[in-house]
């Protein structure tokens, strides 16, 4: 029995379709810790309308109680203990980390390749979930990235024994990096949506992350560089929402970063730089990645007086507007003088907890020698 051309095109069709019919499994997943982050990604339609980017939260079974959001239990790593650990020390005593990475398997799969955590580690339960969650994702394999939420100095010496801890066992394990971020810094900034809307608060933190997911292979490539270049801690800078008919150029653009930092860090000691420029798909002649690359490196030469290393990446969008949106990721630089600054705060607290034999000794000296670069 023959084919006639009809039939033959007919199955031509058939196999173009069976072809083009693939399983969309997200690759990517975001996972929020803590009753801080709770309020963080609500709004964003990205995460109805990306099917390869799944959102999970982690949260003490109290950080809901006085909480009116709604979470999937398909999408919750709920714990509980007897009462809500105030401290790190006291959620790790009292929670079972096996139950807890179990309850960690079964929502993240092999096929979430690239992973990004969002924390506020002032709180106890959440700066004590941290390392344990960290050392799940770095013993499957993935590429990671964690955006953590930093107590300012003007916060309580609870708040920032609890960052430092958290920070000090995941720098010792080095199972991730970190991009550190100012609370009070945060809270502070005022900029502008690419919409045109006022940008603020903690949606600071949601456009921030918008940005970076925008990229393809993000986290996947700040992973890699981390782990190439011995790089444990970034911090961001941000520019967002500027008209390039305003600006005029993307060299003005540029030293808009400086004006708002969302942490405190000496850019001269930094050991690279990466960074991401939002735009029009029209302006994709004007945003190649060369030209961003020479206008990066002549900026940092004529206003900071420094040349580092750089990755320059665009992203283009299909919309009408002139808008630019710039992040520029800060790696490497000497975080000593932070985290002294911090011990000096925290020291006769930790000392006093020390003395009661609340936490191990041993452990502590190891994260203070991390953090205060007495050890390497």
């Amino acid at each position: 029995m023959s084919l006639s051309e009809a039939d033959l095109k007919l199955l031509v069709g058939l196999r173009k379709h069976i072809n083009a019919v693939t399983p969309v499994l997200p690759n990517r997943a975001v996972i929020t810790v803590g009753q801080y982050t709770l309020d963080a990604l609500l709004d964003t339609s990205r995460f109805q309308e990306d099917e390869r980017l799944d959102l999970f939260r982690v949260h003490h079974k109290k950080d809901l109680e006085h909480k009116v959001v709604y979470i999937d239990p398909e999408y919750q790593v709920q714990v509980d203990t007897l009462y809500e650990p105030h401290y790190w020390y006291d959620l790790r005593q009292n929670v079972d980390e096996d139950v807890f990475r179990a309850k960690l398997a079964e929502r993240i799969y092999d096929y979430h390749k690239e992973v990004l955590t969002l924390v506020n580690l002032s709180e106890g339960p959440s700066s004590g979930l941290y390392p344990i969650l960290h050392k799940f994702l770095a013993d499957k394999g993935k590429n990671t990235l964690g955006v953590v939420i930093f107590p300012s100095m003007s916060h309580s010496s609870d708040a920032l024994l609890n960052a430092f801890a958290s920070v000090g066992m995941i720098s010792l394990e080095n199972t991730t990096p970190l991009l550190l971020i100012d609370q009070g810094s945060v809270e502070d900034y005022t900029g502008v949506h690419r919409m045109g809307e006022v940008l603020k608060g903690i949606d600071v933190i949601d456009y921030l992350i918008e940005l970076m997911l925008d990229k393809e292979g993000f986290i996947r490539d700040i992973y890699k560089l981390s782990k190439n270049f011995g790089i444990q801690f970034f911090a961001p800078m941000l520019a967002t929402g500027c008209s390039l008919t305003i600006y005029e150029s993307f060299r003005n653009i540029l030293n808009i970063v400086l004006e708002q930092p969302l942490m405190d860090f000496d850019i001269s000691s930094a050991s690279m730089i990466y960074v991401l420029v939002k735009a029009p798909i029209y302006y994709r002649d004007e945003f190649t990645k060369g030209k961003i690359e020479y206008e990066v490196t002549q900026w940092l030469k004529e206003r900071l007086g420094v040349d580092i290393p750089q990755v320059c990446e665009p992203i283009f969008v299909d919309e009408f507007g002139d808008r630019v949106d710039v992040v520029i990721l800060v790696g490497g630089f000497n975080t000593s003088n932070l985290f002294r600054n911090i011990y000096r705060r925290i020291e006769r607290f930790s000392n006093m907890n020390l003395e009661q034999g609340l936490y191990d000794k041993e452990l502590w000296e190891k994260i203070k020698g991390r953090l205060l670069g007495l050890t390497p």
